[in-house]
């Protein structure tokens, strides 16, 4: 287990710093059934808002009749329901002293980190976020429920850490979605891996990695911690998939893979570290994500697993009920979680493309 608590450290450095400590939180509305709106502070007309929508707490819901909504405020969810018309600062103003560590706390405070990564994003014009809901066109906040953040008037937009200055943790390094010609699109002299990291599967594990400029075949190799070569094999596309089983990887043990170009030396990828990991130890994480009180809406508790997977480092698992979400289900909400995934690990193309719903 020491390889998961140092291998990993620096992906746990780069979640820290994203909840800012600011009293005027955003509502994040998690769903909604029948006809709910959104009416702004000062203002008379509802907005319709859906899955994902994040609104100042100065706001109110105006629910059709037999609507309900379902938000996450001050650490708590709470359905909103037989009212026309509710404020959401009484609804958010009683939260408790102490919040409990269970999974719905989790879920929680990485939809705020993902919510807050967005604001930031969206005040420096990251290109990663054009596919969620432009704050200018949405009323009064991005995703239908936000003030603009660059206008930093509703409280939370603006004191979180500016990726900029790189003292964030997850700004830095990352490709310039502007530019994104490094290694990606079949284009610039890098390769970039993408998955797997972390822990996997004692099975079929597809490993992905970015399209520099190249006819030729690449040659994946995985390598164990003493950079014995355990593994070789070639392919013309930029995955390919193993069984692991196959290859006797032993548990629990620091694997590293890279990708080489046979036949231009100077395309060499970077190496990404993974393992293969107890299968009771994974049945554990997804029973942990069982438990969350949000267990009878498909979407949340599918989040839940993916958060709680990904808390424990089985990364790819994660990653993978994300891809199913964002082909079955593309809601607002999935895409912001999804491409805050995407974000945490310095992948900003990958970003950009799942808020677009690729």
């Amino acid at each position: 287990m020491v390889m998961r608590k140092t291998i990993f450290l620096s992906a746990a450095i780069m979640l820290a710093g994203l909840v800012s400590a600011q009293d005027n939180k955003p509502v994040v509305i998690l769903q909604t059934t029948g006809k709910v709106g959104l009416i702004s502070k000062g203002k008379s007309k509802a907005t319709l808002v859906v899955s994902g929508a994040v609104a100042n707490p100065s706001s109110a819901l105006k629910l059709g009749k037999g609507a309900s909504a379902l938000v996450y405020c001050g650490g708590q969810y709470k359905t909103i329901k037989d009212t026309e018309k509710a404020e959401l600062s009484s609804i958010c103003s009683n939260a408790p002293a102490t919040q409990r560590m269970d999974i719905d706390h989790d879920l929680g405070e990485m939809i705020m980190a993902a919510v807050d990564m967005v604001a930031v994003a969206k005040a420096r014009g990251d290109g990663w976020v054009r596919g969620v809901t432009d704050p200018k066109k949405g009323g009064d906040g991005w995703g239908t429920g936000v003030t603009d953040p660059k206008k930093g008037s509703d409280g939370w937009g603006t004191g979180v850490t500016d990726p900029k200055k790189g003292s964030d943790g997850w700004g830095t390094g990352v490709t310039d979605p502007k530019k994104g010609s490094d290694g990606w699109g079949g284009k610039g002299s890098s390769i970039r891996l993408v998955m797997p990291f972390g822990l996997v599967q004692k099975g079929r594990v597809c490993f992905s990695w970015s399209k520099p400029e190249t006819k030729d075949p690449y040659r994946l190799e995985i390598l164990d911690e003493k950079g014995t070569l355990v593994h070789a094999q070639s392919t013309l596309d930029t995955f390919l998939c193993i069984d692991l089983a196959g290859i006797n990887l032993m548990p629990d043990r620091p694997y590293s893979w890279h990708v080489k170009v046979i036949g231009a030396k100077n395309l060499l990828s970077n190496d990404l570290i993974f393992g293969v990991g107890q299968e009771k130890d994974r049945e554990e994480v997804l029973k942990y994500a069982s438990y969350s009180n949000n267990a009878g809406n498909p979407e949340l508790l599918a989040l839940s697993k993916a958060i709680a997977l990904e808390k424990e480092d089985w990364f790819y698992d994660a990653q993978l009920i994300y891809s199913d979400l964002q082909k079955t289900n593309p809601s607002n909400l999935v895409k912001i979680m999804h491409a805050a995934f995407w974000k945490r690990y310095g992948y900003g193309l990958l970003s950009e493309k799942v808020t677009r719903g690729n």
